[in-house]
């Protein structure tokens, strides 16, 4: 059995120094060193690798499809930045944030230039037969999460947040990336449009356990491996299905009053985080998302075996399996 764990680290390796070269000796630094920053600090670079794993799924080769990953991987730490400011969240994967480090002007700026990277690393494929697609995918992928955004911002004030808006926020916000990272890859492997919509299901389903699992352990991972403080969700008080399956279930006052803190204006203070994960593990709310979580990765792995079975869909479903067990 081939290393896969090897082959991954090569790949991601690969992919970090392709990063170093995007912004490398560009001008003004003022403009470029933050971006060099974040894109620089790690990040399990899970969308470059999606879309190479793609491209070989569909029978391409898979360093051809490196710079539509990196494309999508510079979208996705645009919308890092921009999240961050908006959430004003002063850690990173364990660093200070742009907008703290230097300032909130140079985080926005860098930011938009991220997508414009993004697009002239994407413009590489301008002669392939299918560039069309991809810019029509990563637009796609670019205006979705813009929508998820917004939407993840309007439940700020809404007092009446449903599982149904919810999962409308991740399909938008976190899944569509991922999907795009797929297609992108599949087209440039020349994948047949059979096999490009079951890579849009793999991704879609991929992103809703992705997540999941990302809500659940913002309450339940190590902080020093998180690289962030545990119940950061919380103390912004994020409308996550955790949250809204809490406040189906609480019914004592004590109960009620902590759910009532998230949707009002009050502010939550970090010394009460350990009494909403007491209060999610009691009401069994932990649980039933660890189902939810099974059952969309149940549904990635039942999608995958839908494409040809080869070297990169091995490699697809090992990742998959790595994203399902991770513990940050």
């Amino acid at each position: 059995m081939e290393d896969y764990e090897s082959i991954l680290e090569h790949y991601i390796s690969l992919i970090n120094e392709r990063l170093t070269e995007v912004v490398k000796a560009r001008e003004p630094e003022n403009l470029y060193a933050p971006i060099e920053y974040i894109l620089s600090d790690g990040g399990k670079r899970i969308r470059p690798l999606l879309c190479m794993f793609a491209c070989e799924t569909a029978g391409g080769d898979p360093y051809e499809a490196i710079d539509a990953g990196l494309a999508i991987e510079i979208l996705h730490n645009f919308t890092l930045v921009h999240d961050d400011i908006m959430d004003n969240s002063p850690l990173r994967r364990g660093k200070t944030t742009i907008h703290l480090k230097w300032d909130l002007p140079t985080a926005i700026l860098s930011g938009d230039a991220m997508i414009g990277l993004a697009l002239k690393t994407l413009s590489n494929y301008s002669n392939y037969v299918n560039f069309g697609k991809m810019i029509e995918y990563f637009t796609y992928g670019y205006i979705e999460v813009c929508e998820g955004q917004a939407l993840d911002m309007l439940f700020n004030n809404k007092k009446d947040v449903s599982e149904e808006d919810y999962f409308l926020m991740v399909r938008k916000k976190t899944a569509a990336v991922l999907q795009t990272s797929l297609v992108l890859g599949g087209l440039c492997g020349g994948a047949i449009e059979r096999d490009i919509e079951y890579l849009k299901e793999l991704g879609l389903n991929l992103g809703i356990a992705f997540q999941l699992q990302d809500d659940l352990l913002d309450l339940t991972a190590d902080k020093s491996k998180l690289g962030k403080r545990i119940g950061n969700d919380i103390i912004e008080k994020k409308k996550t299905l955790i949250v809204i399956l809490a406040r189906e279930r609480a019914k004592n006052d004590g109960d009620c009053k902590l759910i009532d803190k998230i949707f009002s204006n009050e502010t939550i203070p970090v010394d009460l985080i350990p009494e909403y994960i007491e209060m999610f593990d009691r009401l069994e709310v932990f649980e039933d998302i660890k189902d939810i979580i099974r059952k969309y990765n149940k549904k990635s792995l039942e999608t995958l075996q839908e494409l040809p079975q080869n070297n990169g869909s091995k490699l697809l479903e090992y990742l998959l399996t790595k994203l399902n067990e991770r513990s940050f």
